[in-house]
């Protein structure tokens, strides 16, 4: 079994030498950052098990890295991160956490407690994914564009999935104990919520249009009886004028791009100019045209606004969820 992988980013050469040396003796592999630029390239190479972060540093400091993190790289979500600070007053504290870091650490660090609360953290997430399961299932459907409403025998609400939460909201559809509708188009909603749950038809399908915004709804049932978690029937919900850019992961599968190409690639589809992406990646104008360059090798696409086409039709979110 390999050592755990902790990527340690600090601009002080000493202080970051000292923790790699204070976690190489735990028993811990150790990656070393000098800042977000430097974290960011080798995050590219290499999955780290938990992240240390120094929060006051030059460029982009801890709190924008995370940040980053947060937005665009959300298959690292789940990996504990540590802030390391000479800031303790409550209000710090309070700020990081709002940030979304998982811990802190004050400076002067203590290192049997930094080996303490990694060993903790890292034992967390170890449980944490052993409980998998459902949670993982239903995270996989908050990462789909498309809404799905997972539905028992009597038509209460067994799962919502973000999207469908979102559009439910817009069309004036209630998901909480059952789905429901206003009007003329709960009516419709209820006459294809009794079809397909008594299993008279195969599929059924209606647009729901309140003047402002249309919501396609596709329901079907799951099978000649409910599944072994009580869902017996399928809703898609879905807005032919809603696009979200594609999950960053995704992206890289399809089309073997970098994770850094992935990420200008999103940016772009999000609709960032080329200086817009660069700031926000922390690069140059010229590292954004060169891996804009390699984006459209590998997709096959001429022109950004082929490239951006080609990322909206595709079905799966890259927000975090």
């Amino acid at each position: 079994m390999s050592a755990p992988l902790i990527l340690c980013i600090e601009d002080e050469p000493s202080l970051r030498d000292d923790i790699a040396a204070e976690l190489g003796e735990a028993g811990y592999e150790v990656i070393q950052a000098a800042d977000a630029r430097d974290a960011l390239e080798r995050l590219d190479d290499r999955r780290p098990d938990l992240i240390l972060c120094d929060i006051v540093m030059p460029g982009m400091d801890g709190r924008a890295l995370l940040a980053h993190l947060r937005s665009a790289r959300p298959e690292l979500n789940g990996i504990p991160f540590v802030f390391l600070t000479a800031l303790s007053s409550r209000e710090q504290m309070i700020e990081g956490r709002r940030a979304g870091a998982d811990d802190y650490l004050t400076k002067p660090i203590d290192y049997d407690l930094l080996r303490a609360m990694i060993a903790a953290r890292l034992d967390q997430v170890a449980r944490l994914r052993s409980a998998g399961g459902r949670e993982a299932e239903t995270d996989a459907l908050d990462r789909l564009t498309v809404g799905v409403v997972l539905l028992d025998v009597e038509g209460g609400v067994c799962h919502a999935n973000r999207a469908a939460i979102e559009l439910a909201r817009d069309a004036g559809i209630t998901l909480e104990p059952r789905l429901t509708g206003k009007g003329e188009g709960g009516r419709k909603l209820a006459g294809l919520l009794a079809r397909i749950l008594s299993g008279s038809e195969s599929g059924a399908a209606l647009w729901l249009d309140d003047g402002s915004r249309r919501v396609m709804v596709l329901g079907r049932p799951l099978g000649t009886g409910p599944t072994r978690d009580g869902t017996a029937a399928m809703l898609t919900l879905s807005d032919p004028d809603r696009h979200e850019a594609l999950d960053p992961v995704a992206l890289r599968q399809l089309f073997d791009l970098t994770p850094t190409e992935a990420d200008v690639a999103r940016l772009v589809a999000e609709g960032l100019r080329r200086d817009q992406v660069a700031a926000r990646l922390g690069v140059s104008t010229n590292t954004v045209a060169f891996h804009l360059r390699n984006i459209f090798d590998k997709t096959g696409t001429r022109r950004q606004a082929d490239l951006v086409a080609l990322i909206l039709s595709m079905p799966m979110a890259w927000s975090d969820p």
